[in-house]
């Protein structure tokens, strides 16, 4: 008997292919086929099947080609895996191609033998979101420990996989024994195994990272620790968050869905506004005036390095006391940029149009945004000057400079290859330098520049700011009496963050959410941005949103994302779906970034 089969090809398209299928039975919804895709073949999923050939606009019908194979008897992502992919490429704009190709291993997608998961019981829970918010480390994941205890099956994620490896080590015996720690990486045949024990039934808690997310697995708890955090959003397209796929999986299954954290995201505090209940002790929160700092220059390099009296006093006051020290700055590199002298001009990366930072190793730039390297150029590409200079020193310059202040104690730039350190230390880097308080006696954070981070173009920066700083005065300490200072170096010492800090992250969420409505910023509205292709032609994509009734935010420089605002995803996925369909391949596919908190 033949059979029509709608299957989805995993990539960046959007549309199905239609296949001629012979078979006694239909075959399931989900169950993969090999089929011909140009001259070769390609694994892809049966969507839906039809017992009458499709006809074409013109009234024909249709030539088609044939299914080679069908690989499985039932779908072997079961249907809570599958539901979640068609629901991905919905909400997030990236079809249900790229999200098949994000959820399933990768020798899944090649045709390898896979268990399906166990067939699903009818989901009896109901659906509850619940809250813990504790900014003490211990307390929080003592409480996920808890919920842990009462049975049934869980999924913990945490943005960073060494929290999820430390909290698995940390799991009582007992809970660890039935526990998995989900692989970070698709590499070798880690996931693999890994589906194979899920599905064998031989694991209850399941611990990882955001990729954890997909396991295939009917939760009757997910737990999502520091769900506020950017890390969840996966950084290679499709940029989608796995803390919102969670959410839906939880729906879904109708079970308890527990998000934690040291403060919460603002969508989470919009709709539940989760009271803070405790503060930091005001005298471990000091401000510095940086008008009043030494300021240190930087051979090549526009602009000074700003080390304040009290900073340095209490740098060296907390080493002597077998404390270390970190000092964070989120400019890597020589310097944060380099201009043109005679124009002005910044250079600017080739592939996504972000700023170009200098490194210390010759004449190399980099992206601070996509990380593309490249060499400084001879001359200015804007006016054909020759003067190129850097502008607001990095932390490579800060090292030299930290070296002349700090003598008795090691002054290191911190690497993700830098080995524990065993004894007391001066740390320079970036934010991410606070995942080390986790594995060291931190006594003082200072933060060099705290106007630089809040001046940041993107529309979330000072809620970063802000968790980073509440993070700072937290984070990795053990017991009911630890504390460290957290330093501040600014230019406005006034109430405004004394306040937000000191009263906590109600007072900062109220501000700020008032702001973010009366500008229609997310969460009250989504934000895409769309990164064109190489040759695409910028004015003629603009124009077809403009036509659909969208008002497009261009740069101007032809480098730069297309941003969007709107209110309708579906009415956004309606005029974008001609251009992502798979005969537009040869010319490359957008992505589409949503900013939806």
């Amino acid at each position: 008997m033949l059979f029509y089969a709608e299957v989805v090809i995993p990539g960046p398209w959007w549309n199905t292919l239609t296949y001629i299928l012979e078979s006694s039975t239909p075959p399931q919804r989900g169950v993969r086929v090999r089929v011909p895709v140009g001259s070769g073949s390609r694994v892809g999923f049966v969507e839906s099947v039809a017992d009458s050939p499709p006809v074409s606009g013109s009234g024909t019908r249709m030539a088609l080609k044939t299914v080679r194979e069908v690989l499985d008897e039932r779908c072997v992502l079961g249907d809570d895996l599958w539901g979640l992919a068609g629901w991905t490429g919905k909400t997030f704009l990236c079809g249900m191609g790229e999200a098949l190709q994000l959820i399933c291993p990768k020798a899944l997608l090649r045709g390898g033998p896979f268990s399906p998961p166990p067939p699903e019981a009818p989901a009896n829970g109901v659906f509850r979101e619940r809250a813990c918010y504790d900014p003490r480390d211990e307390e929080r994941r003592a409480g996920y420990v808890e919920e842990l205890s009462r049975g049934g099956r869980a999924l913990v994620l945490f943005p960073e996989k060494e929290n999820a490896s430390l909290f698995f080590r940390a799991l009582p015996s007992e809970i660890r024994e039935e526990s998995l720690l989900w692989p970070e990486s698709d590499g070798g045949k880690k996931i693999g195994a890994a589906w194979d024990a899920v599905c064998r039934g031989e694991v209850r808690v399941i611990v990882g990272t955001g990729r954890a997310v997909f396991a295939p697995m009917t939760f009757e708890t997910i737990i999502v620790d520091d769900e506020a955090n950017p890390s969840y959003v996966f950084v290679r397209a499709p940029r989608v968050s796995a803390r919102t796929l969670a959410g839906r999986r939880a729906l879904c299954l109708k079970a308890v869905f527990l998000l934690g954290g040291r403060l919460p995201s603002a969508r989470t505090y919009l709709r539940s506004r989760p009271a803070c209940s405790i503060l930091p002790r005001r005298e471990n929160l000091v401000f510095v005036d940086m008008g009043r700092a030494r300021k240190n220059a930087v051979p090549g390099v526009e602009g000074e390095l700003f080390l304040t009296k009290s900073l340095l006093d209490r740098t060296r006051a907390t080493l002597a006391a077998g404390r270390s020290v970190f000092w964070i700055m989120d400019r890597k590199g020589l310097s944060g940029e380099v201009f043109c002298s005679d124009c002005g001009s910044a250079l600017s990366c080739s592939r996504c149009g972000s700023t170009m930072r200098s490194e210390s190793e010759g004449a190399v730039l980099r992206c601070v945004q996509c990380g593309m390297r490249d060499v400084l150029p001879p001359r200015c590409p804007v006016c054909r000057g020759t003067l190129l200079r850097g502008r607001r020193p990095g932390l490579e310059a800060l090292l030299p400079t930290a070296l002349r202040y700090v003598e008795n104690a090691p002054v290191l730039m911190d690497e993700p290859s830098l080995k524990r350190v065993s004894s007391p230390a001066l740390l320079l880097g970036t934010r991410r330098l606070l995942t080390r308080c986790d594995l060291l006696d931190v006594g003082l954070v200072g933060w060099l520049d705290l106007d630089a981070e809040e001046r940041k173009t993107d529309y979330n920066a000072r809620f970063q700011t802000f968790s980073m700083i509440w993070e700072s005065c937290w984070r990795g300490l053990k017991g009911a009496d630890a504390w460290r200072v957290v330093l501040m170096q600014t230019r406005r010492t006034g109430n405004a963050w004394r306040s937000a800090l000191w009263s906590g992250w109600e007072n900062f969420w109220r501000g700020d959410l008032e702001e973010r409505k009366n500008l229609n910023l997310p969460p009250y509205a989504t934000l895409v941005q769309i990164d064109l292709p190489d040759g695409e032609n910028r004015d003629a994509f603009a124009k077809t949103l403009e036509d659909a009734g969208f008002s497009v935010m261009d740069a101007g420089d032809g480098i730069s994302p297309l941003r969007v605002t709107v209110n309708s995803i579906g009415k956004l996925r309606k005029a974008l779906r001609p251009r992502f369909e798979i005969r537009h391949s040869r010319r490359g596919f957008p992505v589409l970034t949503l900013c939806a908190e």
